[in-house]
Parts: C-alpha cells; structure tokens; sequence
C-alpha cells in the first residue's frame, strides 16, 4: 500500500531572524537621591552632586571616548549651575583622562598627590 503526500505552499516563505535586541545607549545618568546622581559611560562610571555652589564631578571617564563632552551635557540636563570641582577617586588613567572641558569650565581640580 502506498501513500500519497501533498504539500502546498502558499505564497513564498522567508524565514527571518528574531531582532537582535536593541544595545544600551552608551551613557545614562541616574539620580541616587537629592541632587545626587550616578554618570555611566560604558563600563565606568562617575557621581556629580549639585550644590546651591555649583556641581560637584568625579572621574571624567574619558579615556579613547567622549564621555567627557556628554557627561557635561548630561549635568547640563539637570542644572545649569558651574561646575566648581572635579574629584579624582584615584590615579588610573581611565578615570583621568578627559578633563580639559572641565577645566574650560572653570573647575578646580582636586586629587590625591601621588
């Protein structure tokens, strides 16, 4: 005994892969509590705090990236108050790098001697 077997296909078939989902941006600022906010440029991140003074900056995280310029533009978005201080937490070059639009800006800068 045999058995036939009919296939119809109705119209073409595309197989299409699922969207690959979409990346982070490469940067987002994050408010910890009052005027206290957390800057995330790809794997590094810094903290600013906003005074009656003026902001407060940490680590402009800028090494072969510009997370300088769009940190700024970031506190930018919050206030438009100086930005008085940058802070290095430490001496690592990936923390260091980037803050001559800092110092363009009039900030003091404040680290450790060694």
């Amino acid at each position: 005994m045999s058995v036939a077997v009919a296939v119809t296909v109705a119209g073409p078939v595309s197989a299409q892969a699922p969207a690959a989902p979409a990346a982070p941006p490469p940067f987002a600022t994050t408010k910890i509590t009052d005027n206290v906010y957390i800057f995330r440029y790809g794997g590094h991140q810094s903290m600013f705090i906003v005074t009656p003074e003026g902001v407060i900056a940490t680590d402009p995280i800028s090494l072969k990236r510009p997370a300088a310029a769009a940190y700024i533009a970031e506190i930018r978005k919050i206030t438009q108050a100086p930005i008085k201080y940058v802070i290095y937490s430490h001496h690592h070059y990936d923390h260091i790098a980037g803050g001559k639009p800092f110092k363009d800006q009039g900030a003091v800068f404040i680290a450790h001697e060694r």
